[in-house]
């Protein structure tokens, strides 16, 4: 059976919603804010770390947020490209969103940790979103 390219698209799209809805911070992105129009998705075990590199635009102000299936404590970074720590959601009580303006356009890195030591792995959705 042969599957078509934009069917596999649409379902990965379908999948990746479908985790977002289940979150209990999927209600974080909301009209005020607009998305990205990419859903990061990962499953981590415990301890990984995954990196999502993105570019920011200047003026607009960013809500980035990390939605666990499970998981209490994901650790979120924000790195800049000589990787200085610009944002560190763990010494906010592992916050599941953030929401920054930004200078200059710049790209950087979200790093996504499972702190939850309690948890053998998850299903972990990152949003970024700007405002309207």
């Amino acid at each position: 059976m042969k599957i078509s390219f934009p069917i596999c698209i649409l379902f990965s799209l379908f999948l990746s919603l479908e985790t977002m809805a289940q979150t209990p911070c999927a209600t974080l992105l909301t009209e005020e804010y607009i998305s990205d129009g990419q859903h990061y998705t990962a499953t981590m075990l415990s301890g990984e770390t995954k990196n999502c590199e993105i570019t920011l635009i200047a003026g607009n102000e960013y809500r980035i947020i990390v939605c666990p299936k499970n998981a209490e404590k994901i650790r979120m970074q924000l790195v800049d490209q000589q990787n200085n720590v610009i944002f560190d959601n763990k010494k906010h009580a592992y916050t599941n969103y953030w929401n920054f303006t930004i200078p200059h356009t710049f790209s950087c890195t979200i790093k996504l940790t499972l702190d939850d030591k309690n948890i053998q792995s998850d299903d972990v959705v990152l949003l970024v979103g700007f405002k309207k």
